[in-house]
């Protein structure tokens, strides 16, 4: 097959400004994409910090954009908390085998935040380099995409989990 009718998928690996930057590109240029993140958000280092290089101004200016223009591309497939597993094949010709880890809360999640008042247990809170603690369920952050709560298990209690699932509306 010659390289002019060589199709197929775009993966980016990692959904920081950068890969979120890459994935809108090749959509918008007519690629499936999909964009796999580690963590339970987009946004990647851009999203923790007070401001950022060059323009010196928050996250929020830049990543807000680009969150809105991945959820209005229909070729862009977003997949949190799920990493590479193995690649075969070649050029044009890849073979990717992800792997999600659960987030126990569904896409019906309207981060209406009953869940994580009636949460009893916390944990080190990740996003914030374990400075402070957060809730066993959380939101990332304030700015999450995707806006999704995210439970930890293992660190709750039979009677936290009872409590979280009563609280979900």
């Amino acid at each position: 097959m010659s390289d002019a009718t060589k199709t197929g998928a775009v993966l980016v690996v990692g959904g920081g400004i950068s890969g979120l930057t890459a994935a809108l590109e090749a959509a918008e240029v007519g690629n499936d994409v999909y964009i796999i993140e580690k963590n339970p958000y987009f946004g990647g280092r851009v999203a923790q910090l007070n401001q950022y290089f060059p323009k010196l101004c928050p996250p929020t200016c830049g990543l807000e954009i680009n969150f809105k223009r991945v959820k209005n591309n229909r070729k862009i497939r977003p997949y949190t908390m799920t990493t590479v597993k193995s690649v075969s094949g070649g050029p044009g010709n890849y073979e990717v085998e992800l792997e999600t880890a659960p987030r126990y809360v569904n896409s019906n999640c309207t981060a209406c935040g009953d869940c994580s008042e009636a949460c009893t247990d916390e944990i080190d809170n990740a996003f914030n380099f374990g400075m402070n603690k957060s809730k066993a369920i959380y939101l990332p952050h304030e700015m999450a995409f995707p806006r999704r709560y995210v439970l930890d298990k293992d660190a709750c209690s039979a009677d936290c989990l009872e409590a979280v699932k009563g609280a979900c509306k």
